[in-house]
């Protein structure tokens, strides 16, 4: 079985997210938006309304990335970042869980937080974060039920600010806990061709990736004219 590079296109979620990020980064992020009509892109909140402009008129969505990377600010101050990226025309909103109520036990109050952000998005889609290359196989299925219980559209395995990446057998255990119920999309480490396919053939719909390594995904994937081949598991 194969996939074409234009398939490939609509399941990247470039970004622009280095702590020194520039105008002139966002404009990069634009540019290579038009060429090769990524899904979604993504950038500093501080950014949002200048690349939410400049996407007008193209096949990419504005994203925001919500209590980014933390996901530790009160539930109301996420509240107040889901309303302001509603306002500045996002289409797509993804939230940083707090893990750390997740790790504590506090499974409560990660659910409220989640679904206080989910009201004020009013309809956007809404991916959670959950830095699966933190917790332990119980935790990341814990993570993923409450997601779910939730009604977020996707669950997403990090921010790609951690250490470690997000490895094929995170999504695995993601896609066995959540079957079809909701997507699942990859962050952190993905920055070739076989790594983005074999998480993709393992349940995987749409990846986080970096401007650089999105751009050079796209090149690999243009260099087959037929349709790349899947892998086989």
């Amino acid at each position: 079985m194969k996939i074409q590079a234009s398939e490939i296109a609509r399941m990247i979620d470039p970004s622009t997210l280095k702590i020194d990020t520039t105008e002139n980064d966002v404009l990069a992020l634009v540019d290579a938006c038009k060429k090769y009509e990524f899904i979604c892109a993504f950038a500093w909140p501080c950014y949002g309304e200048m690349l939410g402009q400049a996407l007008k008129g193209t096949r990419t969505k504005l994203g925001a990335s919500l209590s980014f990377p933390s996901g530790q600010e009160p539930t109301e101050i996420k509240v107040k970042q889901a309303e302001y990226f509603v306002r500045i025309g996002a289409e797509e909103i993804d939230m940083v869980m707090n893990v750390g109520y997740l790790k504590a036990g506090s499974f409560d109050k990660a659910e409220k937080d989640i679904l206080e952000v989910k009201k004020a998005c009013r309809g956007r889609l809404l991916k959670v974060i959950i830095e699966s290359m933190l917790l332990t196989d119980e935790q990341l299925i814990d993570a993923c039920k409450i997601v779910m219980d939730c009604g977020a559209d996707f669950v997403k395995t990090g921010t790609g600010f951690s250490d470690s990446p997000s490895t094929n057998h995170h999504v695995e255990v993601m896609k066995k806990t959540v079957g079809n119920n909701i997507k699942i999309k990859v962050a952190g480490g993905v920055r070739d061709i076989n790594t983005l396919l074999g998480m993709y053939v393992r349940g995987a719909e749409r990846f986080g990736i970096g401007l650089a390594s999105a751009i050079k995904i796209m090149e690999q994937a243009r260099q087959h004219e037929g349709g790349i081949d899947l892998p086989v598991l």
